[in-house]
């Protein structure tokens, strides 16, 4: 920061391309502060050290963070953005730095304000310094390979992708679209690669015009066979050591024209090749999550124990049996009693509690697959739960049928739905500080947009049939348990008896087929709807799943987990 002529630097989460998961030459903000959740805001001054995270990294980064480091919890009553503690906090003629690379054009423009109105300014650095600080040690670019993303699960060709963005490029009177998300990269040019750790994405840019298509990528990532097919589709490949030079030249600033890349909103809907792939990793993902749950069972039952890091690897060792797996789709969240509340737990050796014949264990994991991405959470007990923790899973549960069995117009936005999860909750008086669902792509990022469920009102994306969306209300007892209850589900047009304003309707189907554990429940609290939604999901689980079961243990297991239940309502009145 000396060496730059900065009093403060600001060290955000992303890399340049703004990606969630990043590659590990990238983790500045992680090296800097210790903290490893995926989402939050490091600022240095010459006196203060400051982290801003979300709810879901509150308790994370409390465990993680050194004391020289004060703990800004996002969200919450009192505590001010970064640009607002810049603007207020830092004295007149201040100078603050950032890396131009890692913020979004937008951000920089809003901070500079805000720090102009007050006498101080925003300084670009040349080099980062965290980098600087981090010297030798920080580890070189990645460079796996590319792979082609097979026709039968992409369901479009490249051809056909680009002559899309083409349309839009003609009616937004574009000449090129610069392509800088890793994801939307992958996408559009149908390769996956490994430059991130569970994410199948490539460090790369891409470029392209109304008769021409670049690919920027290391040339070490390319193999014969996929340099093969984008010259068969008719793209130049432009190769470089650095991804810093994706460009040949700046273009003058009047040439720039700014708006909404139409690519994520054409990923967010799936085809239906797509929609089959994800299906079909699903059904794996079914046979190998009831493997696992069995095995737990079998293991509590004997009275063996087994700490969390070692679940993570079980879990993990499951998923590696089924066809097609490559790997995590992030690294398992397996919490037992009161690490169950830290949303976005990560288990290591040090910090490992033991999962015993009598623990509440959270456990959220996914797979990627060649032909689909999965992300399930389900909560297990494998004792006696108490009469709370029973209430907590039951109202979760209901919140996450309010939210399957949903029925809305075309292109309603995600915040609009999102009480339906969270309505048995409030009328307990609780709650949880996430969002109830995110996006996910195929065979891609396990998080994506534009879409998603969250109270937060400043995403308006409507929500259109194929868009694929995570289901998972929870709650957490700070010190206690947590819980959460985690379905992806697929929009598809309902069938409605009227169709007012001659509006479409919408409502979900699950791709998620893994069995809700019934002990937890407590069937005073359920209606007899929500009962019979149960037995059906548990029969759908049941049908899809066991054929594909080939060891009759684990068969056995998911016969009784699926079984149907029946409750007497009794009437008072």
């Amino acid at each position: 920061m000396k060496n730059a002529g900065v009093d403060a630097f600001l060290v955000p989460s992303q890399d340049p391309h703004f990606s969630e998961y990043v590659a590990t030459c990238y983790e500045r903000r992680a090296w800097v502060s210790n903290f490893t959740g995926s989402a939050g805001t490091a600022l240095v001054t010459r006196d203060e050290a400051l982290l801003w995270t979300d709810g879901r990294y509150f308790l994370q980064a409390e465990k993680e963070l050194g004391e020289e480091w004060t703990l800004m919890r996002g969200g919450q009553p009192g505590v001010p953005e970064p640009k607002a503690w810049l603007r207020d906090s830092m004295p007149k003629n201040s100078k603050v730095g950032v890396d131009a690379n890692v913020h979004s054009l937008n951000e920089a423009r809003a901070l500079r304000a805000a720090l102009e109105a007050v006498g101080s300014s925003l300084v670009c650095v040349e080099t980062n310094p965290v980098d600087e600080a981090w010297g030798a040690d920080r580890p070189e670019k990645p460079t796996a390979p590319l792979r082609l993303h097979a026709a039968e699960h992409a369901g479009k060709s490249v051809e056909d992708k680009l002559a899309e963005v083409r349309e839009r490029l003609k009616k937004n009177d574009a000449d090129y679209l610069v392509v800088s998300p890793l994801d939307e990269v992958a996408w559009l040019f149908n390769v996956r690669g490994g430059d991130a750790e569970c994410n199948p994405v490539a460090i790369a840019y891409g470029l392209v015009g109304t008769s021409d298509a670049t690919l920027y990528v290391d040339e070490r990532k390319v193999s014969d066979d996929v340099r093969a097919r984008l010259v068969t589709a008719g793209k130049k490949r432009k190769t470089a050591a650095d991804d810093a030079d994706a460009a040949d030249a700046k273009p003058p600033r009047s040439a720039i024209k700014e708006g909404v890349s139409p690519i994520p909103l054409a990923k967010a809907v799936k085809n239906e090749a797509e929609l089959k792939g994800m299906l079909e990793a699903h059904l794996r993902d079914g046979v190998a999550m009831a493997s696992f749950w069995c095995w737990l069972d079998a293991e509590a039952a004997a009275g063996r124990t087994h700490d969390e890091h070692e679940i993570g690897t079980v879990v993990s060792g499951f998923r590696a049996k089924q066809a097609g797996f490559i790997e995590e789709s992030f690294a398992t969240i397996a919490g037992e009693g009161p690490h169950g509340a830290i949303i976005h737990y990560r288990a290591s050796k040090a910090t490992a509690r033991d999962v015993t014949p009598d623990s509440l264990l959270l456990c959220d994991s996914g797979g990627q697959y060649d032909c689909g991405t999965t992300d399930v959470t389900r909560t297990h007990h494998t004792g006696t739960p108490t009469a709370f923790q029973k209430e907590a899973y039951t109202r979760v549960l209901q919140g996450h049928i309010g939210l399957s069995t949903a029925v809305f117009p075309i292109e309603t936005s995600g915040f609009v739905l999102d009480a339906f999860a969270r309505r048995s909750l409030w009328q307990a008086g609780l709650d949880y500080r996430h969002g109830t669902g995110h996006g996910v792509g195929a065979a891609l990022n396990v998080h994506e947009g534009p879409q998603s469920i969250s109270p937060r009102f400043g995403n308006p994306t409507g929500l259109l049939p194929g868009m694929i969306l995570s289901n998972e209300p929870g709650y957490y007892e700070d010190g206690g348990f947590g819980i959460r209850i985690e379905n992806l589900l697929v929009v598809k047009e309902a069938p409605t008896s009227h169709t007012f304003g001659d509006k479409k309707y919408l409502m979900f189907e699950p791709l998620t087929f893994i069995p809700i554990q019934k002990k937890l429940i407590d069937w005073s609290l359920m209606s007899g709807a929500e009962v019979k939604w149960l037995n059906e999901y548990h029969a759908r689980v049941w049908e899809l799943v066991s054929p594909r079961v080939e060891d009759e243990d684990v068969k056995a297991w998911l016969r009784e987990a699926t079984n149907p239940v029946e409750v007497k309502v009794t009437v008072v009145g």
